[in-house]
């Protein structure tokens, strides 16, 4: 069999040593030497001895002939004009002619071999270029560079091995990009920042905007945003309204409602806002009646009924000056002890004071408790500035006992010092057997109740506020106890806003309960002179109102909305009670609950709409409760 001839290609210098030429010598100069040199090598290739020998020639043969092909190429490229050019032509024609067709044969040979080498050089640079575009990422640049392999050598695999470690590598930037991004937008968003959510978000949709999840969280942003848009509105309209700035108030329920029209809490804080002033507006004219009637009956005496009235009227107009006047004027007709001044401590004034005194506290926090023995009228500088507190495992902040019947206390808060876990707690103001009246006061912080009217006392409560407290807002216990609630509020407190129970009866009227742990307001007692009129009881974690049990009484115009377990719950023991127009709605539970045995058609004039559960639930089965 033939063996293989092909070899390394040789440069110009090797082929010239083989030759025996210099470097610098011109080959036409030598063509005798070299056809000799020919000859010489083709006779040997004739007279061989065997075929080993005679192959071993023809390589030596062949290798000069390439080398003679070299020398030609290289020459062929100089210029053509000079002398030595046309010495050099007339040379290789000459050799064409002498050697024949196997020069021509080699000498096309080795152009293909450089053509071949060139090419595999220039793909391999090609695939380095490609393959560092792919490290930095560079797509375009690395998609051109082996493109340009593919069109130089169709189907050649390093082109379809770098495009697809390109492919590979854009969905492995397109996976870590979105990753990166997308981590970064729920982050923020669950951090409650919503523009840093949404500008990443953005990034990732920019750059690949078929992304469904990123699209889906875009429009969760949008919604949380507007819901802190709606709570904030909401919140700010809410604060004015416990300020008492209705047109504030106003303002930031119209502004709710011109964002989101129709929003169910915005129309009912505008409602409030307008209802409010237009109170304070009846309040206003109200003092102003009690005023010339108090003006009246001013001979320069002590009067109980006028001071009454003056007292009244300064709480409804509190910024009045003519009001204030005229009731510093006339309470100085009884005797007047001033803490601090006459007095270090509330406690101090009421041990030296006699019956039907009046104590004025200055601005400032006192140290409780005070027990109130006598009747006396006490009076704070207002509930926001005047406090007496105790340490809650003490005792409460204030008492009044039997012997207190006729005290009035205003402007003062009563409240606890740290928390009292026991089951004794004590409340923030326990009246125990007396008739006391409470004007413009708050209850808060207690360990227990913050207002405990027990043992057959009678308190009428205006404007007051029971906030925070461990256990009820108001507690009203025993038979006989009795309470007239008028505006007041029970807010956040850990059991019941009020609490009319075991005997306890009473009036509540256009009071607010709101926040609280449990029901708003429960009346279970068997008591006979139960009113609840125009109350709003809302977002009590239990419901707004719990009638339980009750002798006789009327349940009138309350507003039980927003509570979680329902609006109004009407238990068999209260049916002798009558409940009409009261409006139950937006409660998530059922707006009306009917124990089973209580007839719907009895009432039915209770408006009940838009409660997550029904509206109305009859033949509910309440005995898991108790």
């Amino acid at each position: 069999m033939p063996r293989s001839h092909r070899a390394a290609t040789p440069t110009v210098e090797d082929a010239r040593r083989r030759l025996g030429l210099s470097l610098d010598a011109n080959p036409a100069d030598h063509l005798d030497e070299l056809r000799a040199k020919r000859e010489r090598l083709a006779a040997l290739v004739r007279k061989a001895r065997n075929e080993t020998r005679a192959l071993r020639h023809q390589d030596s043969l062949i290798a000069f002939d390439r080398a003679l092909a070299l020398v030609r190429e290289q020459e062929a490229t100089k210029s053509h004009t000079s002398s030595a050019a046309r010495r050099t032509l007339h040379f290789l024609a000459s050799l064409l002619l002498l050697f024949g067709p196997t020069t021509l044969i080699l000498l096309r040979q080795h152009r293909q071999e450089q053509a071949r080498t060139r090419l595999h050089e220039q793909t391999l640079s090609l695939d380095a270029l490609g393959a560092k575009m792919i490290e930095a990422r560079q797509w375009p640049e690395a998609e051109a560079a082996y493109q340009e392999i593919e069109r130089l050598i169709p189907g050649n695999p390093l082109a379809s091995h770098g495009l697809r470690n390109i492919q590979s590598g854009k969905e492995e930037e397109r996976r870590q990009f979105i990753e990166y991004w997308s981590g970064e937008a729920n982050t923020a968003f669950e951090l409650g920042r919503s523009d840093d959510a949404t500008q990443a978000a953005l990034k990732v949709l920019e750059k690949y905007p078929d992304q469904k999840e990123i699209r889906s969280l875009l429009k969760k942003i949008e919604q949380a945003r507007s819901t802190r848009a709606r709570q904030a509105l909401a919140t700010a309209s809410n604060d004015a309204l416990r300020q008492r700035n209705w047109d504030e108030a106003e303002k930031q329920a119209k502004a709710l409602l011109s964002t989101f029209p129709g929003d169910p809490d915005g129309l009912t804080l505008l409602t409030e806002a307008r209802r409010g002033r237009d109170k304070e507006n009846r309040a206003r004219i109200r003092a102003g009646e009690l005023f010339a009637a108090a003006k009246l009956r001013d001979q320069g005496n002590f009067d109980q009924q006028a001071l009454d009235w003056l007292r009244e009227a300064n709480s409804l107009a509190p910024h009045d000056p003519e009001i204030a006047a005229l009731y510093q004027k006339m309470a100085a007709y009884t005797r007047t002890l001033h803490v601090p001044g006459d007095f270090t401590q509330p406690a101090d004034a009421i041990n030296a004071a006699r019956n039907g005194d009046r104590i004025v506290l200055a601005e400032g926090k006192w140290a409780g408790p005070v027990v109130v023995d006598k009747p006396l009228s006490i009076e704070g500088a207002g509930h926001e500035k005047t406090s007496i507190e105790i340490d809650a495992t003490t005792s409460a902040a204030a008492t009044f006992t039997r012997n207190a019947s006729d005290s009035r206390v205003s402007g003062i808060t009563f409240r606890h010092r740290g928390f009292d876990p026991g089951p004794d707690r004590y409340p923030a103001v326990l009246i125990r057997g007396s008739t006391v009246t409470l004007l413009d006061c708050r209850a808060s912080d207690a360990a227990g109740h913050g207002l405990a009217v027990i043992e057959n006392a009678k308190v009428e409560a205006t404007r007051c506020s029971f906030e925070n407290n461990g256990w009820d807002g108001v507690a009203v216990h025993g038979v006989g106890s009795h309470i007239i609630l008028n505006d007041c509020e029970a807010i956040g407190n850990f059991g019941h806003g009020f609490d009319l129970w075991d005997g306890g009866g009473g009036t509540l009227r256009q009071c607010l309960a709101r926040d609280n742990s449990r029901n708003g307001i429960l009346i279970d007692t068997n008591a006979a002179d139960i009113v609840l009129d125009q109350n709003d009881l809302r977002a009590n974690r239990e419901y707004g109102i719990v009638l339980a049990a009750a002798k006789a009484g009327r349940i009138h115009d309350n507003h039980c909305h927003e509570n979680l377990l329902g609006g109004l719950v009407i238990r068999i023991e209260a049916a002798p009670l009558t409940c009409e127009k009261n409006r139950l709605d937006r409660n998530l539970g059922p707006g009306l609950s009917l124990e089973r045995g209580l007839a719907h058609d009895r009432f039915s004039n209770n408006l009940t709409q838009g409660n997550r559960g029904e509206n109305t639930v009859i033949n509910a089965d309440f005995s898991h409760t108790e």
